[in-house]
């Protein structure tokens, strides 16, 4: 109790210093947990799109109806807290008077859709196509079914052996997920009106869904990797049933979302280093500052467990303190964010602080003092307590201390810092590697740091005094001056690992330049109408994009060997799932404005020749080549409508697919399908909205075979969803920006305070205030500067290592924010040495001797 008296009493005399600490530790928590939070808000509202996308939590789909066997072993990963959705769905011709069309049919339950919603015209219940024969359509799919006004609305259509009404039409439908091209719009009816079209029977390719949405607490992937393997075990070869979650439900978005849980994990370990690093710093000054103290108790008698308890407690009790208080200022700020940064922040996102992250700030506040001032406290116990009191430096000789013991001393710290790292990444792997690169740069740094100050003997050879009183000052105090440079090019290297990352990925998810989104996606143009149909798009208000063929074929072999068997193990990076044989190949004499080659060569523009014994070039999208394990000069064997073919990988091209346009995983070189009985998919674009729907019933009635699937609607979801992630990516690279530059006012503060008896010194001597301005500013400017700026050129080297591991090499240089981050550091460095030479400056010299060491 003696020592806790104390250290109570320490902390009333020192409470300057103490309400210092507790402010400057808070705002770093403070910091960490609004972006953790943040982040995690974001993550749940983006999982919650694409569930509404998906319309569930997992969707498991087949050509076979499930038999017991599969439903049994379903119901045992899944258990009993899940709840069920059925869609059965096939295309088909619909018939209503002379008019004949195909149609994609959606035969869905009562409980479909789990998440999300039909907007019916006239708010029909969804379970009148379930009573009696009826269908949920869009205007469009009437109109080319010849129900084109109130008179036409009781005319009955023929769907197999059935006649069908229609008792509604559809806005917008639950099912935005586009997963494949639509090849016909979409009518919904009900799941047991089935009974009497003869619609099933054998043969008929007939596509089966069970849609499941599960308990908030279900973890999704882990029950659909399960499931997987289950159904491995259960059908080996082949796979007869597949399993999706939301990450499934769109390539693009999958990629994206998958990319931003990875960014949101370094941003959170970022700003977690850097309220480690102020923690650290402040700590290490708390400790150098009392170890005058600590000397006099030592020749006193006292214990070093004694010690290490008395100074413990002040640093918990500081830290606990500012712990509660950066919870309380992260309570009000994280649901404040919206309205502080309004325009910011993407529209209803529910912002709440993240229970887990106010649990470890408590912990990292309260007991992360007893870890990281284990070092510190190492050194001073091997010095003798005359040497502390004679005012000799505090760093020990070899002797002093047992090696290992020092370096036993630093493990605790590196070890909490590596397990609150895997939680903020949310991975081990992810969070060693942070760890990892953050040590590498720590030890960059000090060997860098080390040489400028020993060099900086040579620059104050100068006959400029203030320069050479400078460059002195920095030379003769260069452990305290390095100790200071490697925080503060840490704190800018860490925020300078951010902008580069955001870029990158905000180059990825913004719409490629001088593109423009397409309203129409026209399928099933015959090869024969191909020139009609671009003359009469020629004179309508609007433009025919990327008009592509398709040609319908199988991928039998790679290099030789069978093309069959399983994708890349759930380790690599992509799920566990059987090949797909059968793929849509096309051919374009230029690539798109969506489409780059990343690795290899352009396609050759010479035909190829169809009794040529060379291989023909192919290009492969790289996501598709890394799935499949496909490099360039692999050579592919193909199967086109009966004909077997041979193509050699020419290069890869990187899609993007937020284009929304006709694009394909293999393209072929020009002369290879030309031939081939094909169809063409195309885009139309810059059609004003008023007259959408006359050019939709134009083109229904000149060309009624073609399929006219309006877009629009899945484009704003998706590009919602991905302007949602662009706007967040910068907030969150901003937030981080902002708590680093706090954590690096706090170190220059804690520095400048620390050179205030040097300032006196040179002010007792008779040196006027612009001449210590100077020489102040110039140290604290030469720290700031050249910290800032090696931790900017070293950030562009880890930025782009993380970038390459993490996010397929989306990197680029942000030159302006690289600037602004080199001139604030070097601002805030000058302002804070600005700042304590003029508080020497305005005291009394009487009372500068009086506090001098």
């Amino acid at each position: 109790m003696l020592w806790i008296r104390m250290g109570v009493r320490e902390l009333i005399k020192n409470r300057g210093f103490a309400l210092f600490f507790i402010l400057n530790l808070s705002l770093g928590l403070a910091g960490f947990i609004a972006i953790h939070s943040f982040g995690r808000s974001l993550d749940r509202h983006m999982d919650e799109n694409l569930k509404e996308i998906l319309t569930a939590d997992l969707v498991i789909s087949s050509n076979r109806a499930l038999i017991p066997e599969d439903l049994a072993l379903v119901d045992k990963v899944f258990e009993n807290n899940k709840t069920l959705a059925r869609l059965v769905s096939f295309y088909t011709m619909v018939k209503a008077g002379p008019n004949a069309r195909l149609v994609k049919v959606m035969a869905i339950d009562t409980a479909y859709p789990l998440y999300g919603d039909f907007s019916l015209e006239k708010q029909t219940l969804k379970a009148s196509i379930q009573n009696s024969p009826g269908v949920f359509m869009t205007r469009d799919t009437a109109y080319a079914l010849g129900i084109r006004d109130k008179t036409d609305e009781n005319t009955p259509f023929k769907l197999g052996d059935k006649m069908f009404m229609v008792h509604d039409y559809f806005v917008t439908d639950p099912d935005k997920s586009l997963t494949a091209v639509e090849l016909a719009p979409k009518i919904y009816m009900g799941i047991e009106q089935l009974e009497g079209t003869g619609l099933i029977r054998f043969g008929s390719r007939i596509r089966y869904s069970r849609f499941y949405r599960f308990g908030r607490d279900a973890d999704v992937p882990l029950l659909a990797q399960t499931l997987r393997q289950e159904f491995a075990r259960a059908h080996p070869g082949q796979p007869m049933v597949n399993v999706h979650d939301s990450r499934d439900i769109n390539q693009r978005l999958g990629r994206l979302t998958g990319y931003f849980t990875g960014y949101m994990g370094l941003v959170s370990v970022v700003t977690l280093f850097l309220a480690g690093i102020a923690t650290a710093y402040l700590f290490r000054g708390y400790l150098n500052l009392k170890q005058r103290e600590i000397a006099i108790l030592m020749s006193i008698g006292a214990r070093h467990r004694e010690i290490y308890l008395y100074i413990s407690f002040q640093l918990f009790v500081l830290g606990t303190l500012a712990s509660v208080l950066a919870i309380f200022v992260s309570l009000f700020l994280v649901p404040a964010f919206p309205v502080i940064f309004q325009g910011l922040i993407p529209d209803k996102v529910r912002l709440a602080t993240d229970f887990n992250t106010i649990l470890l700030a408590l912990g990292l506040g309260m007991t992360g003092s007893l870890i990281f001032c284990l070092p510190v406290f190492v050194r001073i116990f091997g010095v003798k307590p005359l040497m502390l009191l004679g005012g000799t430096h505090m760093t020990a000789t070899k002797n002093s201390v047992n090696l290992l013991l020092r370096i036993a001393s630093v493990l605790p710290g590196l070890a909490a810092f590596l397990l609150i790292s895997v939680f903020a990444a949310g991975s081990v792997k992810n969070g060693s590697i942070f760890v990892v690169g953050f040590v590498l740069a720590l030890a960059f740094l000090s060997a860098l740091g080390r040489l400028l100050f020993s060099g900086c003997k040579h620059l104050s050879n100068t006959r400029y005094p203030m320069v050479k009183i400078a460059f002195r000052n920095l030379f003769r105090n260069k452990w305290a001056s390095l100790s200071c440079f490697v925080t503060i090019a840490m704190g800018a290297f860490l925020i300078s690992l951010i902008p580069q990352v955001q870029k990158g990925l905000q180059n990825e998810i913004v719409r490629p330049e001088g593109l423009k989104i397409p309203v129409f996606f026209l399928v099933d143009i015959q090869d024969e109408q191909k020139m009609p149909f671009m003359e009469f798009i020629r004179n309508q208000d609007a433009k025919l994009v990327n008009l592509s063929p398709m040609v319908r074929g199988r991928i039998l072999t790679k290099n030789q060997e069978s093309f069959y068997g399983e994708t890349r193990p759930s380790g690599s990076g992509y799920r566990g799932r059987g090949r797909r044989l059968e793929f849509n190949f096309s051919y374009r004499p230029d690539l798109d404005v969506s489409e780059t080659i990343v690795q290899g060569l352009p396609l050759s523009k010479i035909p190829w020749e169809f009794e040529s014994q060379t291989p023909f070039e192919v290009s492969v999208e790289n996501s598709f080549a890394r799935r499949y394990d496909i490099e360039i000069g692999d050579l592919l064997g193909f199967e086109i409508q009966g004909i077997p073919l041979q193509g050699r990988v020419k290069n890869l091209r990187k899609v993007r697919w937020n284009s929304f346009l006709p694009n394909f995983f293999l393209l072929f070189q020009d002369g290879v399908l030309n031939a081939a009985p094909k169809t063409f998919l195309a885009a139309v674009s810059q059609v004003p909205p008023a007259k959408r729907q006359d050019l939709k019933n134009k083109i229904v009635d000149v060309f009624p075979n073609v399929s006219v699937i309006d877009v629009t609607q899945m484009a704003t979801t998706l590009l919602d969803i991905t302007d949602k992630l662009s706007l967040s990516i910068r907030f969150m690279a901003w937030l981080a920006i902002a708590a680093g530059l706090v954590s690096i006012f706090s170190i220059a503060r804690h520095q400048a305070r620390k050179n205030e008896n040097q300032i006196n010194l040179l002010k007792v001597l008779g040196s006027d205030f612009k001449a210590i301005q100077a020489i102040t500013l110039l140290e604290f400017g030469f720290i700031g500067f050249t910290a800032a700026l090696f931790a900017i050129l070293l950030s562009y080297v880890f930025s782009w290592a993380v970038s390459w591991y993490f996010f397929d090499s989306l990197w680029k240089v942000n030159l302006i924010l690289s600037f602004l981050i080199l001139v604030l550091t070097t601002c805030i460095c000058m302002g804070a040495g600005f700042a304590a030479s003029r508080k020497v400056m305005n005291s009394k010299p009487v009372k500068l001797l009086t506090n001098a060491e």
